[in-house]
C-alpha cells in the first residue's frame, strides 16, 4: 500500500472537507423561484417583515428582479408607516424610494413601478414641509394615475388615487397660500366625489382589505366635513373580523379616529 507524507494527507482532508461543505451548501441553497413564492405567500398573509427579508435575499443574487424590487419598496413604506419615531419612519421611506427609483428605472412600463414610486413620494411627503408636500403632490398624482391605467384591477392603486383626491381637495387655507409661491401650485382636478368613488372602487376590488380601505374612507369623510358618514363608516369596520396583526393595528387607528369624531 502506497504511503503519503503527512502534509499531503492534511491537504487531501482539507480539500475533501471543502468539497463536502460546498455539496451541503448546494443542497440547502433555496432556488430564487422558491424564495419569491414564499415571500409572496408571506406578503399575502400580512407577515411583512418576514416577507421583506426573503425579497431582500432574492435581490442579493438578482439586484434587478422586478417582483423583489417593487415589493421591497412597498414593504419599507408600509413598515415605516407603523413606526412611532419620525426619524426611523423617514429612514424607511427613503429606503423605499431607493428601491422605487430602481424599479421605475429598470421597468418604466410596469404599473407596479409607478405605484411604489408614488407611494414612496407620498410617505416622504407626509413628513415634509408644506412646499415639499405640494411639489410632491404633482408627482404622486402623475404616477398614481399611471398605475391605475396600467393596473385597472389593482385595488391599492385606486386607494392611493382616492386618498390623493381626498387630501388635495381638502387642503387647508394655509397650504393654499403657501402653494402660491410654488411654481405649479396645487394640482388641479381633485374632488371629494372622485375620492369617494376611487376608495369605494378599491373596497369592491379587494374586499379582504376592508378594514384598511374603510379606515381611509372614514378619514376621507372626516376631511370633507361629513362627520356622520365618517362615524358610520368607522363603526362598521370595527365589526369586521381581523385576520392578522396589520388588521389589528388598523383597528386601533380606527378607534382613534372614532374618538376624534366624538
Amino acid at each position: 500500500m502506497k504511503s503519503y507524507p503527512l502534509k499531503y494527507l492534511i491537504l487531501l482532508m482539507i480539500f475533501m472537507g471543502i468539497g463536502l461543505n460546498n455539496s451541503l451548501y448546494a443542497q440547502t441553497e433555496v432556488p430564487k423561484d422558491s424564495l419569491l413564492s414564499s415571500a409572496q405567500q408571506l406578503f399575502d398573509e400580512g407577515s411583512e417583515k418576514k416577507s421583506l427579508n426573503l425579497f431582500l435575499k432574492v435581490l442579493e443574487s438578482d439586484s434587478t428582479n422586478f417582483e423583489a424590487l417593487w415589493h421591497t419598496s412597498l414593504l419599507y413604506a408600509r413598515l415605516g408607516f407603523r413606526l412611532n419615531n419620525e426619524d426611523a419612519m423617514m429612514e424607511h421611506y427613503q429606503t423605499s424610494m431607493k428601491y422605487a427609483e430602481k424599479a421605475i428605472e429598470e421597468y418604466p412600463d410596469e404599473g407596479y413601478s409607478h405605484f411604489v414610486y408614488a407611494i414612496a413620494h407620498g410617505r416622504i411627503s407626509d413628513l415634509s414641509k408644506t412646499n415639499t408636500r405640494i411639489k410632491k403632490s404633482h408627482i404622486i398624482k402623475e404616477h398614481a394615475v399611471k398605475a391605475t391605467e396600467l393596473l385597472p384591477d389593482y385595488a391599492p392603486a385606486w386607494l392611493l388615487l382616492g386618498v390623493w383626491h381626498s387630501e388635495v381637495a381638502n387642503i387647508s387655507s394655509a397650504q393654499r397660500i403657501a402653494a402660491g409661491v410654488v411654481s405649479k401650485g396645487i394640482p388641479k382636478g381633485a374632488s371629494n366625489e372622485k375620492a369617494e368613488e376611487f376608495i369605494k372602487k378599491a373596497i369592491e376590488l379587494d374586499p379582504d382589505q376592508t378594514i384598511r380601505y374603510k379606515l381611509d374612507l372614514g378619514r376621507h369623510y372626516l376631511r370633507a366635513g361629513e362627520t356622520q358618514k365618517a362615524r358610520q363608516t368607522i363603526q362598521e369596520l370595527l365589526e369586521v373580523e381581523t385576520k392578522n396583526e396589520i388588521d389589528k393595528w388598523n383597528l386601533e387607528r380606527a378607534r382613534e379616529v372614532l374618538n376624534e369624531i366624538k
